[in-house]
């Protein structure tokens, strides 16, 4: 790449650049798994339209603003030093102008309609797969209708859906080619520690995210039915889970002995406090030789003080918090339990339902976040994974504190 200021593209991103630079078609869609260094690739290749053509302009759209603003910030601090290649930035619009007359604007595809109007030379959609469809489909495309000459749809896959379309449509129509580039295909990469992460991830979070696969399902659990287990044994110690809901939600409470087979898993919904109360306990004292953990997320922290000052259940409920980073920590487990097959569950069609709507999104700030499928719910997966994670934070240690009333 002739002038090219940021980086010394490795192999690979080279070879996407030559392409880019010597190929007649029109649009490249650019499937990447993480780290690869898609954003150096993209932002140097606008570089490259910017000081090799003159009073052209060029166009970043990232799926929201922060992003967009970012990688403006980024572009603008690695020449702050350079005034002999740029003539003027504006910060408010996001907009540098190089001494060849030729602006590179960034954008957010939040509010779309906002790009509606513009006339591009060449166009980089960062995260594709993140966008709204529409706002390709209605405003960009529009944009390098009349004077585009070279468009790039970057993003690594979000299951199959408008990118998916996008990549495959270089099958078969000669105005576009596709690439695709994973995170083994880095050399900078540490490939010990990709590995690494591999151990922690859903087998179809992998795939999508490091292996630039288009997964068919976004399922989190897997070996499911090789899980199922009528007979649990009787053991000497049971671990309890319990996960609050009111209203459209259920209460449910699992226990798993000893091997970490489930024992039972009791739901109920249009609930009264009391009634939560006394499954709680009930349960408890069914399982003397016990630990419990109960979620303390919204009306959980009142039941639960309730029920440990009430029955002096102090050592043996003990209070679990719900957040982003613990709900990732308690669902990997269950993951890898699923994985290894080192758990047991009962033949519940409810639960079976649940763990196959469960799903795993990544946002585009790249943190893996676990949610149950659009018009389902996740009680009955949360309970589980509460027990779980009771069963391994106190079986090995033997944490057990009995006071039970």
């Amino acid at each position: 790449m002739a002038k090219a200021i940021l980086y010394n593209p490795h192999q690979n991103q080279r070879k996407i650049h030559n392409a880019i630079n010597n190929g007649t078609e029109k649009y490249y869609v650019i499937n990447i798994g993480r780290q690869f260094g898609k954003t150096l690739l993209a932002l140097n290749q606008m570089l490259y339209w910017a000081l090799n053509n003159k009073g052209c302009k060029i166009a970043w759209v990232s799926p929201v603003y922060k992003q967009s603003k970012k990688v403006f910030e980024e572009t603008f601090k690695a020449f702050a030093k350079r005034m002999e290649i740029y003539r003027k930035v504006n910060q408010s619009e996001l907009i540098i102008e190089y001494l060849t007359g030729s602006t590179i604007q960034f954008f957010s595809a939040e509010r779309y309609d906002n790009i509606r109007g513009f006339t591009f030379d060449y166009l980089v959609c960062d995260e594709f797969a993140f966008m709204d469809e529409k706002a390709w489909t209605e405003v960009l495309r529009a944009t390098v209708l009349v004077r585009g000459k070279k468009v790039l749809f970057l993003s690594t896959p979000k299951g199959k859906n408008n990118f998916f379309d996008m990549y495959n449509l270089a099958k078969t129509n000669p105005r576009y080619k596709a690439f695709k580039g994973t995170s083994f295909d880095n050399p900078y990469t540490n490939y010990d520690e990709l590995n690494d992460i591999k151990k922690t991830l859903p087998e179809a979070v992998w795939e999508q995210e490091y292996l630039a696969e288009f997964v068919d399902s976004a399922s989190v659990f897997k070996n499911v039915d090789k899980c199922i287990n009528e007979r649990p044994a009787t053991t000497s110690s049971y671990y309890i889970g319990i996960d609050i809901g009111f209203q459209d939600d259920s209460t449910v409470v699992t226990v798993l002995n000893d091997n970490n087979q489930m024992v039972e898993q009791t739901a109920i919904n249009n609930c009264t406090t009391k009634e939560v109360k006394d499954l709680i306990v009930s349960t408890i004292n069914k399982y003397p030789h016990c630990k419990a953990y109960l979620e303390l997320n919204n009306q959980g922290i009142a039941i639960y003080h309730d029920v440990v000052d009430e029955h002096r259940l102090h050592g043996t409920l003990e209070g679990f918090t719900t957040t982003v980073k613990t709900k990732g920590l308690i669902i990997n487990n269950l993951v890898k339990c699923f994985n290894e097959e080192s758990i047991s569950i009962l033949d519940s069609v409810e639960l079976k339902d649940e763990l196959a709507a469960y799903i795993y999104k990544v946002p585009t700030t790249g943190v893996l976040k676990f949610e149950a499928a659009s018009g389902f719910h996740d009680d009955r997966v949360m309970s589980l994974a509460i027990a779980t994670y009771c069963y391994f934070e106190n079986k090995i240690s033997n944490n057990f504190n009995y006071v039970i009333g």
